[in-house]
């Protein structure tokens, strides 16, 4: 099943994606070697992330890494690696691997020129991408499937891009925390958290009215979301 949706994915990124003979050659032939895998045993190939969740600043940058073991040793014949970037409001390929060749022209914009990969640990299962100059509308979900001779299999985990400013105030003095969101989309909700109290949330706001009962006591009635648009 997990086959069949990766399949579909990219068909729909063929669509999506411009028209370049030679990209859509090089994602038939992935395909193509993707479900000719499905009959290797998953057991003997594994993904892992070294880490499941980052955290880091805006305009800093972060190295993503997974792992893979195979049974055989050195560099392999088929290696293909793609990874892929995914949040609430968007998703896109951000780095493809074709036999020893990067594939850029596969890269999302908003990765351009932003991502850079260690080549020289794949031959010990490492995968490792540099992400520069980063964004808050980089955080989501980040997945790199890769596959050799030995088998198929994926790994994922989570980037938070945080904004971190200083406002200084004294006590009594009332203060204004501001975000702003990369693009003009429908807000689901709002979470205004700290991450030392239980529970965190100095302010959560969804389904258009804030949420008092989760809401740290502390700040009950001291906190409100002045521009709800």
């Amino acid at each position: 099943m997990f086959l069949v949706l990766l399949v579909m994915m990219f068909l729909m990124f063929c669509c999506l994606s411009s028209s370049s003979s030679l990209r859509m050659k090089m994602i038939s032939r992935i395909l193509l070697l993707l479900i000719l895998s499905s009959c290797l045993c998953a057991a003997t190939f594994v993904v892992n992330v070294t880490q499941s969740s980052y955290q880091a600043e805006e305009n800093h940058s972060i190295t993503l890494e997974w792992t893979f073991t195979t049974k055989t040793q050195g560099f392999w014949r088929e290696l293909f690696i793609i990874c892929d970037f995914r949040s609430s409001v968007k998703s896109g390929v951000i780095y493809v691997h074709h036999d020893g060749v990067e594939i850029p022209d596969s890269q999302h914009e908003q990765f351009s020129g932003r991502v850079q990969s260690d080549k020289d640990v794949l031959r010990e299962g490492r995968i490792r991408l540099h992400v520069s100059r980063l964004r808050t509308e980089d955080s989501g979900l980040y997945l790199c499937d890769v596959k050799t001779e030995d088998g198929f299999n994926s790994g994922r985990c989570r980037l938070n891009v945080f904004v971190h400013k200083n406002i200084s105030a004294v006590p009594g003095q009332s203060v204004s925390l501001p975000c702003r969101l990369p693009n003009i989309k429908p807000v689901v909700a709002v979470k205004w958290t700290r991450p030392d109290l239980e529970p965190e949330y100095v302010l959560l706001f969804r389904d258009e009215e804030p949420d008092p009962e989760n809401q740290h006591p502390s700040f009950r009635n001291r906190v409100e979301l002045q521009d709800r648009r």
